[in-house]
């Protein structure tokens, strides 16, 4: 199957969705405004860099895509990311055209510009088939009156790199592990943990913290850390590749995740496969995938008491620690695999594809 994806190609969901689509024996081309390269993958720059004009790049780059789109003749178009790609995916007028929600497009933009609203309400519209990674993704969608059909699909991880090394018990060493994954910027929120260090590492003075990852806000969170005295408890590792990640997981025995909004957290997900017990913000994504006290800890987005006082809680109990491990590995295998997903994806591929011959009537407008 020919398939065109509209996606930066610089995300790493892109390049794990088109190398993977790849390998599967499909003809996949990428369409985005940034350079990359992607294993297996035709990756064609369109328009400028969103850096240099702002939102008006997905507009230059609508003529570039519709004599891609026109040229190419793809059995199926897919753009990810509602508020930008499936903009572009739009107004080129291909289909069938499937359009991709990731989080902040449908669950933060629309809240805080009303014009981002109604631009992305008709880009969903005009779609054939939307995707969203979590169920509560999937209402505010619904809540923004589209109509359409909506599959509700996580991105899923890789169970045969992130699954369960030695188990929670394992892991509960003379300076247990506490990692974060998440990027340095506002919306995850990593400043939370780092003020909940010094109580964590006053009950456990041989802790140790990884906070994988890099953003705006490392200097800052850096000078933060000095300034609580915890420096040489801390390691920030910069930006890491999914093995490392993996890799410090499996070693863990506490990974947290702060964030202030999330689609489908991933994060959480490889944390949950490699037997890291979760402790994570009471949010809609989170509820998604931990029921309090059982798979793990919710905590409040604000207070890092709390965060502090449920960390120390679950190295005080190896119990619920161990038996959280096996419940999470069971809901990652059930629910949140990446091969079983994208199994999903490619009958869905087919069943868009089946609607149209590609000839003059695929391109609309």
């Amino acid at each position: 199957m020919k398939l065109c994806l509209l996606a930066n190609a610089r995300s790493i969901h892109t390049r794990r969705w088109a190398s993977h689509l790849s390998r599967r024996g499909h003809d996949v081309t990428v369409l985005s405004l940034s350079e990359g390269e992607i294993p297996g993958a035709t990756v064609r720059r369109v328009g400028p860099e969103p850096g240099t004009c702002g939102r008006l790049a997905y507009l230059f780059a609508v003529i570039p895509v519709r004599r891609t789109l026109k040229a190419l003749k793809p059995d199926v178009v897919h753009a990810h990311y509602a508020g930008g790609y499936g903009f572009l995916g739009a107004l080129a007028g291909w289909h069938p055209l499937i359009i991709s929600a990731w989080g902040s497009d449908v669950l933060v933009v629309p809240g805080a510009e009303p014009f981002m609203k109604w631009v992305i309400t008709r880009c969903l519209g005009q779609a054939d088939l939307i995707t969203s990674v979590a169920t509560h993704m999937s209402a505010s969608i619904r809540a923004l009156g589209v109509t359409g059909r909506i599959l509700t699909l996580p991105f899923g991880v890789d169970t045969d790199l992130f699954r369960p090394a030695n188990g929670a018990n394992g892991k509960l060493e003379a300076a247990p592990l506490i990692v974060s994954t998440r990027h340095l910027e506002p919306i995850y929120n990593v400043g939370l943990l780092i003020e909940a260090l010094p109580e964590i590492l006053s009950a456990f003075p041989s802790a140790t913290v990884a906070i994988l990852g890099d953003g705006s806000l490392r200097q800052e969170l850096e000078r933060r850390v000095r300034e609580l005295g915890v420096e040489r408890s801390v390691s920030f590792t910069g930006r890491v590749t999914e093995r490392e990640i993996a890799r410090y997981l499996s070693k863990a025995a506490i990974c947290v995740s702060t964030s202030l909004s999330d689609g489908n957290n991933i994060s959480l997900n490889e944390a949950m496969a490699c037997g890291a017990f979760p402790v994570v913000t009471d949010i809609p994504a989170n509820r998604e995938w931990i029921e309090n006290g059982r798979g793990g800890f919710l905590v409040d987005t604000k207070d890092p008491r709390d965060l502090a006082n449920r960390v120390v809680e679950a190295l005080r109990s190896p119990n619920v620690m161990s038996a959280a491990a096996e419940l999470n590995w069971e809901v990652v295998r059930n629910r949140a695999s990446w091969q079983a997903s994208m199994t999903r994806v490619e009958s869905e591929y087919c069943l868009v594809a089946q609607k149209y011959s590609h000839g003059a009537n695929s391109l609309t407008a």
